[in-house]
């Protein structure tokens, strides 16, 4: 009975060691940390007033309205620009509107994101320009709490010794030190979702500005439309001081662009293009597309075609770096007529006679636009000393091409479009 009992018990301390052992697995993973980074409500609704000019930094979208042109000055604000000579240009101040990333202007009121909010900016006089309206939490962004509005997440990679129970195999993500997520799961881009910096040509009367091929803001008639991820909010303006926010419409992709052209809405997303029917612009209406691999995705369109810039990279998450053309004759059949290789393409302008293609770091590119399904392959000039991000034809002035990029503001003579001539330059300045 004695020898049982003793075996009994090394057998019970063989299974709790066994335990002990299998609790204290432990294995070496690489996962990110993300941290919140705040901001206070009471610095994102800082008064917004004009002040001295400033020098271009990181510029973002530019915008065209009655010879003023806007350069957004990534979520610091806006920079306000005379260009009634397009030689001279000359700075009138700077509006400190922090989060700042889209605009849009009809009669004077501009319309602007500031981080969480939505303003409405009275500027019939450049030099005093005004609040009239601030419409708050519009936008969701990465969330708020107690200590107040997250703008972003900075990102560390760490590796330690943690439990056997998380799969080296997949993306694992840790919030500011707490509970373990999968990357893959939670976030299939990839990362945390942060303000896009994603504004298009916008369309209705002459009083209405133009924007660039990355939308976010788009106008048609009264109405105002914010493209949101999966989604078009849209605001009813018709109160130019008061946005009247009706119900959204599904963009039926993710989406980063909104580009108006006639009475339709083109929305581009990273795995497509849709086309809303703005017949009822209360009430945008799905009536066609295209769906495309994976990849970041500007519009333009020009009569009967669509032309679309597909580009990879870390944060477009795809393999293309390609120009589509496709024909909308039948407006709710698109049809993917061609397509060319490109190196880097961002923000397109298009015209009767030529389409304007920023290619990053390998600048603009212009191509013969007389057959829409030939054009990548008829280059009429590349300018490479300068790095392009986006372009605006100046309505009514199509011989001069704005110009943004890393390297500044660019005003172009493209009347003859195979030699564009640099008319004027602001550069960028890095303290």
């Amino acid at each position: 009975m004695k020898k049982i009992n003793l075996f009994l018990f090394a057998l019970s301390l063989t299974v709790l060691a066994s335990s002990c052992v299998k609790d204290q697995c432990k294995q070496e993973l690489t996962y990110t940390n993300y941290t919140p980074v705040y901001l206070s409500y009471d610095l994102i609704r800082a008064e917004i007033k004009n002040e001295a000019p400033r020098a271009l930094e990181h510029p973002g979208k530019i915008y065209f309205y009655q010879n003023y042109i806007f350069i957004n000055e990534k979520e610091k604000g806006i920079h306000l620009i005379d260009n009634r000579d397009p030689n001279s240009p000359q700075p009138i101040s700077f509006l400190p509107i922090m989060g700042n990333v889209d605009m849009a202007v009809k009669n004077n009121r501009m319309y602007a994101d500031n981080y969480t909010d939505l303003v409405v900016l009275d500027i019939s006089d450049l030099s005093q320009v005004r609040v009239v309206e601030r419409q708050e939490d519009v936008f969701s962004l990465n969330g708020f709490d107690e200590n107040g509005v997250i703008i972003r997440y900075d990102q560390e990679e760490v590796t330690e010794d943690i439990d056997c129970n998380y799969d080296p195999n997949m993306s694992w993500g840790r919030l500011n030190g707490g509970e373990f997520f999968s990357v893959d799961q939670a976030f299939p881009s990839g990362g945390f979702q942060t303000n896009n910096p994603t504004t298009g040509i916008v369309g209705g009367a002459p009083a209405t500005g133009t924007g660039g091929s990355f939308a976010r803001f788009s106008l048609y008639e009264n109405y105002l439309y914010i493209v949101e991820q999966r989604v078009i909010r849209i605001f009813d303006i018709n109160n130019p001081e008061q946005p009247n926010e009706q119900l959204s419409v599904r963009t039926g992709l993710n989406a980063e662009t909104a580009y108006n052209y006639r009475d339709h809405l083109f929305i581009g997303g990273t795995n497509g293009m849709n086309i809303f029917d703005l017949s009822n612009p209360a009430s945008p209406n799905h009536i066609g597309g295209y769906t495309h691999q994976t990849g970041c995705d500007p519009v333009a369109v020009h009569g009967n075609y669509a032309y679309v810039t597909i580009r990879q990279g870390r944060s477009c998450q795809g393999e293309l770096d390609q120009l589509d053309v496709l024909d909308i004759t039948d407006i709710t059949a698109p049809v993917l007529e061609a397509s060319f290789e490109m190196e880097n393409p961002h923000g397109l302008s298009v015209t009767e006679e030529a389409v304007f293609l920023c290619e990053g770091e390998g600048g603009l590119k212009v191509f013969d636009n007389a057959d829409p399904l030939t054009v990548g392959r008829n280059q009429l000039a590349h300018l490479d000393n300068f790095e392009a991000y986006d372009v605006i034809n100046v309505p009514g002035q199509e011989d001069i091409l704005l110009l943004i990029g890393a390297d500044g503001f660019f005003q172009f003579d493209v009347s003859d479009p195979e030699q564009p001539r640099e008319i004027s330059h602001i550069p960028v300045i890095t303290p």
